[in-house]
C-alpha cells in the first residue's frame, strides 16, 4: 500500500492534483453505491445473514436500540426486505390485497444500486385484489408470459426491497404481520436464483466497512481509499450508471477509475494513487462536515430524498445519514436537532413540542415522531418507548384538543406528561418527524419547535 504523499501545492505533479479532484468526485459519486454493496454482504452472509439473495426476510417485530445494521430506523413499522439480483432474468413480486386489510398502511420500496428510490408499491397504486409485478433489470426484454402484468424496470440488476407495514402496538401485531405474509417473492420461470454482485462476492470488508466512521476516528486515508476505489471499479461493473451519469463516470476513468473486474490499485502510478488518497480525505471531511453542520433551526423538512437526479451530494448525505429513505411524495422527513432558541437538543435539558389542534402534522397515513441517540440508533430506555405519533395508544389531549409530546431524560412527575413522555439520553439527541402520504402542500407547514420546559436535570 503506497504511503500518502504531502498534501497538494501549487507545485504538486499536475497529476497527483487532477487525481485529487477526481478521487473527492469519486468518492461522492460512489459512496451510495458502496453503501449498497457493503449492506448487500452484510445482510446476504456470515453472522448478519438475514437472507440469501433474491429472499424475502420478514422483520417481525418494530425496531429497537438492538438493530443496529441499519441507521435512523423507524420504529412504527414491520419491514421486510430482500435483495434481488435481476442480471440473470426477471422476478415477480406479489402485492398483498390493500383491500383484505382496511386502513392500514405499507408501501414496497424499490432502490436501486444507487440507492434512488425508483418506485414504490402500495395501496395507492396497486390493484385492491392484490396482484403481481415483474421486475426486470435496465435493458431486459419482457417475456412473453407476462406481457399484460405490470412491469417495473429497475435501473441496474441490483435492487433492494424495503417493504414497510404500519404497526401500532403490540395488540396490532397480528394484522401487520398477516398482512406481511402475503407477501412474495419467486424467479420467472426459465431463470435461476440470482448470483450476488462481483463487489459483494469480494467486499474487502474491514477497514471500510463503517469507512466514514472510522475515518472520523483517526483511521488514515491510505488505509481505506485503495480498498474503497478497488470496490467501486468492481461495483461499476454491475452497476455503470445511468445515461446521465456517462460524463461523470468519464471524469473518474481519467485518473485510471472505471468498471474492472480486476481492477489493481498497485497497476496505479504514484503521484495518481497520492492524489486520489488526498480526494478521498477530502470527501470524508466534506460528507461529515456537511452532515453535521446544519443551519441552527428547529426543524429541516428534506426537500430531496429518495430520488436525486444529478444531486450526487445530497444522495451521498443522504446514504451517510439515514439509508434507504423514502421519495418525498411517499415520505416527507423532517430533522429536529435544534430547539426554539437554536440550541442542540440535550438531555440534560427537559423539552414540549405542541401540535395545535387544527395545526396537526399533515399527513393522509400517518405521521410519527422517532428520537435518536448521537450514533444515530434508536435509544434504549426503560420504557421501551422509541417514538410517538397519531397511532400511539394513551396519550393524553389537553382540553383544546392540542397534544404535547414532553423530552426529557427524567421521567415527569404528572401522569398526563408521562403519558406523552419520550425518553431522551443524558447528552445530546435529534428526532426525525416522519409525515406518510404528506398533502402536496404539506412543505408549506412549519413544524413547531421544541421549547425549554425545565431547568437542567441531572443524569
Amino acid at each position: 500500500m503506497t504511503t500518502p504523499a504531502p498534501r497538494s501545492h501549487p507545485h504538486s505533479h499536475p497529476r497527483q492534483a487532477l487525481a485529487r479532484s477526481i478521487g473527492l468526485s469519486a468518492f461522492v459519486y460512489g459512496y451510495p453505491l458502496i453503501e449498497s454493496m457493503r449492506t448487500c454482504r452484510m445482510q446476504t452472509s456470515g453472522a448478519t445473514l438475514r437472507a440469501p439473495i433474491d429472499t424475502l426476510f420478514h422483520i417481525r417485530q418494530a425496531s429497537t436500540d438492538k438493530d443496529r445494521d441499519i441507521v435512523t430506523p423507524a420504529n412504527d413499522l414491520l419491514y421486510t426486505t430482500a435483495w434481488i439480483n435481476l442480471s440473470d432474468g426477471p422476478r415477480v413480486l406479489t402485492v398483498p390485497a390493500a383491500a383484505r386489510h382496511p386502513g392500514r398502511y405499507f408501501v414496497l420500496a424499490l432502490y436501486d444500486a444507487y440507492t434512488e428510490n425508483f418506485a414504490n408499491i402500495g395501496p395507492r397504486n396497486s390493484l385492491a385484489e392484490g396482484e403481481e409485478v415483474v421486475l426486470i433489470g435496465p435493458d431486459a426484454e419482457v417475456p412473453e408470459a407476462y406481457r399484460k402484468h405490470r412491469i417495473v424496470r429497475s435501473p441496474t440488476h441490483l435492487v433492494w426491497l424495503i417493504g414497510r407495514i404500519l404497526v401500532a402496538d403490540a395488540d396490532d401485531l397480528p394484522g401487520a404481520r398477516a398482512l406481511q405474509a402475503e407477501i412474495a417473492l419467486h424467479s420467472a420461470p426459465g431463470t435461476g436464483r440470482g448470483t450476488r454482485p462481483l463487489a459483494v462476492e469480494q467486499w474487502p470488508g474491514e477497514p471500510i466497512d463503517a469507512m466514514a466512521e472510522a475515518f472520523e476516528q483517526g483511521k488514515p486515508a491510505a488505509d481505506v481509499a485503495p480498498r474503497f476505489f478497488t470496490s467501486l471499479c468492481q461495483a461499476l461493473v454491475d452497476a455503470p450508471g445511468r445515461t446521465e451519469d456517462r460524463g461523470m463516470v468519464t471524469w473518474l476513468n481519467q485518473a485510471g477509475l472505471m468498471a474492472n473486474a480486476h481492477f489493481q490499485w498497485a497497476a496505479l502510478d504514484a503521484p495518481v494513487q497520492a492524489g486520489l488518497i488526498e480526494g478521498f480525505a477530502d470527501a470524508i471531511n466534506l460528507v461529515a462536515v456537511a452532515a453535521r453542520s446544519r443551519r441552527a433551526t428547529p426543524w429541516v423538512l428534506a426537500s430531496r430524498a429518495g430520488r436525486y437526479g444529478n444531486d450526487y451530494l445530497v444522495r451521498a448525505l443522504t446514504a451517510y445519514i439515514g439509508l434507504g429513505a423514502l421519495a418525498t411524495d411517499e415520505a416527507l422527513y423532517g430533522a429536529g436537532h435544534f430547539d426554539a432558541e437554536g440550541k442542540a437538543l440535550d438531555g440534560q435539558h427537559c423539552y414540549t413540542l405542541r401540535f395545535a389542534r387544527d395545526d396537526m402534522p399533515p399527513a393522509e397515513a400517518f405521521w410519527s415522531v422517532t428520537l435518536y441517540d448521537a450514533d444515530r440508533y434508536l435509544y434504549p430506555n426503560a420504557i421501551g418507548r422509541h417514538s410517538i405519533g397519531d397511532r400511539t395508544q394513551g396519550l393524553h389531549y389537553d382540553s383544546d384538543g392540542s397534544l404535547t409530546l414532553h423530552f426529557s431524560h427524567q421521567a415527569p412527575t404528572d401522569a398526563a406528561q408521562r403519558a406523552n413522555w419520550m425518553p431522551t439520553p443524558a447528552g445530546h439527541f435529534y428526532l426525525i418527524l416522519r409525515l406518510y402520504y404528506p398533502p402536496v402542500d404539506a412543505r408549506k407547514w412549519k413544524v413547531p419547535p421544541l421549547t425549554l420546559a425545565g431547568s437542567k436535570v441531572t443524569a
